[in-house]
């Protein structure tokens, strides 16, 4: 399925532009959550627009497969998680724009209505002093798991959050890589009852609903694979991935009706990848790996492991 390009088709290039909360910064008051303002999130998918060419999915994917050209150099817009930011994001900028992009859905939220650890940690962070959170984080472990943080794995894993101080980037390693995916969930599901709030209220406000996903793949947009719980695939067992990957795309097919041919890994990180993305998008049939290493797309590269930035991003590749 991930054919070799040919190389003679095209010099254009696509830039893949990551997106993930779209809402008011001033809801929150630590960083965690590290939304973009809607206006601003308008306002750049203006910009990208005026000076480059707004390729769908499709055309993404022909010309990552060496089948189509692109007029010029190109940037697609994805989406990952299925927050219900992204509907928002749909209906007050793509559609009336025309644009068309990739939504990549981790699906235990609509499956089991359970929201991701990744996400309930976000709000609780973005909600509490950092290291309050730390602590307090670290007080709900099992008591064999909380010197975890002194490992020199952790110590030297948080390297990769480079946006984070060292005890926060150390903590999210520890929660993404180190720990039990059960177990975080568990924490962080206990923190979030504390406050009196429900996995199943989590969601409601959190995710969006099978109804607006099937809308969106009825208009145009690309519904994608991002796994069932959203837990890194470096962290899981080969059983284990095989029923993470599984049970994604069975969710995805019964709510659109047809088999995800795309999939984003979860953080997108060299740490987070598959030992072998090339055989494991052959082995599910995905004919694009979405990472987000950083760099723009040019036709010859691998299909399985494509780059990507995330918003932030933007203004040094344009640079």
């Amino acid at each position: 399925l991930l054919s070799t390009p040919d190389m003679s088709l095209n010099a254009s290039r696509l830039l893949m532009v990551n997106y993930h909360y779209i809402r008011d910064p001033a809801a929150y008051a630590y960083p965690g959550i590290h939304p973009i303002d809607p206006a601003e999130f308008q306002k750049g998918v203006e910009m990208m627009a005026g000076r480059f060419h707004m390729a769908s999915p499709d055309e993404a994917e022909a010309f990552v497969h060496g089948a189509g050209e692109l007029p010029r150099d190109s940037v697609l817009l994805t989406f990952d998680d299925g927050l219900s930011d992204h509907q928002v994001a749909v209906d007050e900028v793509l559609d009336p724009m025309g644009i068309k992009a990739a939504f990549f859905i981790a699906s235990q939220p609509m499956a089991e209505r359970r929201g991701l650890m990744v996400h309930k940690a976000h709000y609780l962070r973005a909600t509490t002093p950092p290291l309050e959170f730390r602590d307090a984080f670290i007080a709900a472990l099992p008591e064999h798991w909380r010197g975890a943080l002194e490992d020199e794995s952790v110590i030297q894993g948080g390297e990769i959050y480079v946006y984070d101080e060292a005890p926060i980037a150390q903590l999210k390693y520890l929660m993404n890589f180190h720990l039990p995916h059960d177990v975080v969930d568990e924490v962080t599901t206990a923190m979030l009852l504390d406050r009196g709030e429900s996995d199943e209220t989590f969601c409601q406000h959190t995710y969006m609903t099978t109804a607006q996903i099937a809308k969106l793949h009825r208009s145009g947009h690309g519904i994608a694979a991002h796994g069932h719980t959203h837990t890194p695939f470096s962290a899981l067992t080969p059983g284990d991935l095989e029923d993470e990957i599984s049970r994604n795309i069975e969710c995805l097919i019964d709510i659109t009706g047809a088999r995800p041919k795309w999939l984003s890994y979860p953080t997108g990180r060299e740490s987070a990848m598959p030992a072998d993305s090339a055989a494991l998008c052959d082995r599910f049939g995905f004919r694009i790996g979405v990472t987000l290493r950083v760099g723009w797309v040019s036709a010859h590269d691998p299909a399985d492991r494509l780059r990507r930035i995330n918003i932030n991003e933007l203004p040094e590749m344009l640079a």
